[in-house]
């Protein structure tokens, strides 16, 4: 579970990088145009976001890995 747990991870990362170089729509795309308008405070609210995004998928993974894991 620990290479399922990492693996989601670095999707999140890629999916949020990727809508930030295609511009669109989702928290990558919303990020990199209020990069652009430098509107820091939805700069922070969007980085915030998504790390909160990527805990939450984190401790996701964590319930399931205890759900199925043997004894």
């Amino acid at each position: 579970f620990t290479g399922y747990r990492l693996s989601l991870g670095m999707a999140w990362l890629v999916i949020v990088a990727a809508e930030m170089l295609t511009g669109s729509p989702g928290l990558g795309g919303f990020l990199w145009q209020e990069y652009n308008s430098l509107v820091y405070s939805h700069i922070l609210l969007s980085v915030l976001a998504i790390g909160l995004i990527g805990f939450a998928l984190d401790r996701l993974m964590s319930v399931v890995e205890r759900r199925f894991q043997t004894a």
